[in-house]
């Protein structure tokens, strides 16, 4: 408890002055003018020691309670020994350090003005040296106390400033985890919303015309549906969020692609270079990225073919997904595609990559570089 180890360090510091200013006291009484040294004298020493006790609670009532017996002894022309004027030091220092800093002020310019005129009504002249003593005496103590206030106050900045940076760090952590979230499931929902039209579409077009295809066409949904849901699920109970899931990772594209050709999607997927695995951040980046571009592909495109290449180099990884041309594309096809691919620039720029895309005569490309590092 910091609260009381202090408290007892000011007791044994007053008890400490007290018993020496009593002391020394006692000693001038002994050995040097007795006629001076009177019951008083030994009363107003102990009003200027035993303050320092209590010095944390009131300083400026205890200052002005030893100043008045500093006073009223150099009035009576009682000895001031040293160790009480140490008292009276240390209670200036406590006001300048704690108090309120108008009344600190205030009080340690006037403490000039309150010694030269003890001095002047004092029964014993006082020499000008000792005046300087007292006068830099008093300013060290009220030097060291503003002092102290101001390293004090600096602390209580750096502290401040400390909690508010970890609290824009704690912000800044959630922001990126709920954008995580919503890529995640965006290219989830998306994807599985895009095949589920399409099968509904396919469905409500073979209902009269091929009633024996419709059962093909709601087994696709049911599978895409739940797909969907256990990818959410095992998504949202990871702990890693690097981690890619169980079936998304370059390892499933052809699975991926398989998917797309059931919705009637042609793909035509090409891998070049040394295929291996990837860190698992680079590989659900680059699994997202041809995942979304075949959804923009199957929702925007209006066509029913895609090329798509992966190539692996010594320190990154290529993609290339694109769409045969076509004249028009279906109306909202650039403001639908907006998110997707905002996305997937983002992934890439967490992932240390990046994505550009070129929309030239209907053929729409997404090309992506992600760094994997050396391989070998």
């Amino acid at each position: 408890m910091p609260g009381l180890r202090w408290s007892v360090v000011d007791w044994c510091l007053a008890l400490s002055l007290t018993t020496l200013a009593e002391a020394e006291l006692a000693v001038y009484a002994h050995c040097c003018d007795a006629g001076r040294v009177n019951a008083a004298g030994y009363l107003l020493t102990l009003l200027e020691t035993l303050p320092v006790a209590w010095r944390r609670r009131a300083p400026v009532p205890l200052i002005l309670v030893a100043g008045g017996a500093a006073v009223a002894q150099v009035v009576l022309d009682s000895p001031v020994t040293d160790f009480s004027k140490v008292g009276v030091l240390v209670l200036c220092f406590t006001v300048a350090s704690q108090s309120r800093q108008v009344v600190a002020v205030g009080m340690a310019a006037s403490t000039p003005a309150g010694i030269l005129a003890a001095a002047m009504i004092a029964e014993r002249s006082t020499t000008p040296y000792e005046l300087m003593v007292l006068y830099v005496q008093f300013a060290v103590a009220w030097g060291l106390g503003f002092a102290a206030r101001h390293l004090r106050r600096l602390d209580a900045e750096r502290v401040e400033r400390l909690q508010h940076e970890e609290e824009e760090r704690t912000r800044a952590a959630a922001a990126a985890e709920r954008s995580r979230i919503a890529r995640e499931l965006h290219d989830v929902v998306a994807h599985a919303l895009s095949v589920i039209s399409i099968q509904a579409s396919a469905a409500r077009g073979v209902m009269d015309a091929a009633p024996e295809q419709l059962s093909a066409c709601l087994l696709a949904i049911e599978a895409v549906s739940r797909d969907a849901w256990a990818e959410m699920r095992l998504f949202l109970d990871r702990q890693d969020g690097d981690e890619a899931p169980p079936g998304a990772g370059l390892a499933h594209l052809a699975d991926l692609v398989e998917r797309f050709e059931q919705t009637g999607l042609a793909i035509d997927l090409v891998v070049t270079g040394d295929v291996r695995p990837l860190p698992a951040a680079v590989d659900l980046c680059a699994y997202r990225i041809v995942q979304e571009s075949l959804t923009n592909v199957l929702r925007h495109a209006g066509q029913d073919h895609a090329r798509v290449a992966i190539g692996y180099g010594e320190q990154s990884v290529h993609l290339e997904i694109a769409n045969a041309a076509c004249a028009t594309a279906p109306a909202g096809a650039a403001a639908g595609r907006h998110l997707g691919m905002k996305g997937m620039r983002e992934r890439a720029r967490l992932a240390g990559g990046e994505v550009s895309v070129e929309d030239a005569a209907g053929r729409f490309t997404v090309r992506a570089r992600l760094p994997i590092g050396a391989h070998g």
